[in-house]
């Protein structure tokens, strides 16, 4: 009996440093549009990182855009750098939409340091390790 509970502890401790080095990011999003079509939430990680902000990314996400402030889950992230670009999807094209001049005629934002305009990869980089699995994203 003793045989087991001591393999019963080595596996539990085995186990619990790859816990601890995942988590679900929580993506406060501000300036939602309430009602209005979809949050696309795309997830860059360095091995994506030449698609951000919209072409090929670690993970995505959908939901629908139900309030002015919303909190979206990204479960199973690894410690680590990411990115993070949102849309809001008003028409559901499951694209941003455009002016004639590239200009954004619906909302977005990036995560890390960026206030408005374009961003990149770097500008919208933040570290897990020194932030935990939360960041606040202010839709333009």
């Amino acid at each position: 009996m003793t045989k087991i509970i001591l393999r019963y502890i080595f596996v539990c401790l085995a186990i619990i440093p790859y816990a601890a080095y995942a988590g679900t990011l929580l993506v406060t999003v501000n300036g939602v549009k309430a009602g209005e079509g979809n949050l696309r939430v795309a997830v860059f990680d360095e091995a994506h990182r030449d698609g951000f902000p919209d072409g090929k990314f670690l993970l995505g996400i959908v939901v629908p855009a139900t309030g002015e402030q919303m909190t979206v889950e990204i479960p199973d992230i690894d410690q680590g750098e990411y990115a993070v670009a949102i849309i809001q999807d008003l028409n559901e094209n499951e694209m941003l939409d455009k002016n004639i001049l590239g200009i954004p005629k619906e909302p977005y934002g990036f995560s890390g340091q960026w206030k408005s305009g374009s961003s990149s990869y770097n500008k919208a980089l933040f570290n897990t390790d020194e932030i935990g699995f939360a960041i606040t994203i202010t839709l333009k």
